[in-house]
């Protein structure tokens, strides 16, 4: 019985040792060309250029693809960050840059329904995506922005995300 029993957790042993050797090379591999999420505080927006002429009257607007400006989070109205808080990412302040329970209900609608879905994403997670990834929608790609997601959190605050 002795025998049959070492015999049993040798073999569980290697199983359990090749299984966790695969998750630790996966995790190297997605993390060697991992950005660092410290680049968010240096990351430039793309703006809209503006033309002025001498007297500082408006000419002109350049823009590609995108109309954007900068503006401060404490000029924004109090309703306007709490209404967009409640439509993208409700647990905003209470999560730590991934929601689990959003991104597992999202993952099983796509297993059960065999197509593509929108949302499931953080608010951080969707700042880590526009800023240091690409917009593929990959295993991989998603790994690295709930990574990037978590480590963002750790090193800015709630508002400096927003």
């Amino acid at each position: 019985m002795q025998f049959r029993f070492t015999r049993f957790k040798k073999k569980y042993l290697i199983i359990f040792t090749f299984f966790l050797l695969l998750v630790v090379l996966y995790y190297i591999f997605i993390l060697k060309d991992l950005p660092s999420p410290e680049k968010l505080g240096r990351y430039e927006v793309p703006q809209t250029t503006l033309i002025l002429d001498r007297n500082g009257k408006l000419l002109y607007e350049l823009f590609t693809g995108e109309n954007r400006k900068l503006v401060k989070l404490k000029n924004i109205p109090k309703s306007v960050q709490e209404t967009t808080i409640a439509i993208e990412d409700k647990d905003f302040y209470r999560h730590q840059g991934i929601n689990p329970v959003g991104g597992i209900l999202r993952a099983t609608s796509q297993i059960v329904l065999k197509r593509q879905l929108q949302g499931g994403s953080t608010i951080t997670q969707q700042l880590i995506k526009s800023a240091l990834l690409t917009p593929e929608r990959t295993v991989v790609r998603k790994i690295k922005e709930i990574i990037l997601a978590f480590w963002a959190e750790r090193l800015y605050t709630k508002d400096e995300i927003l």
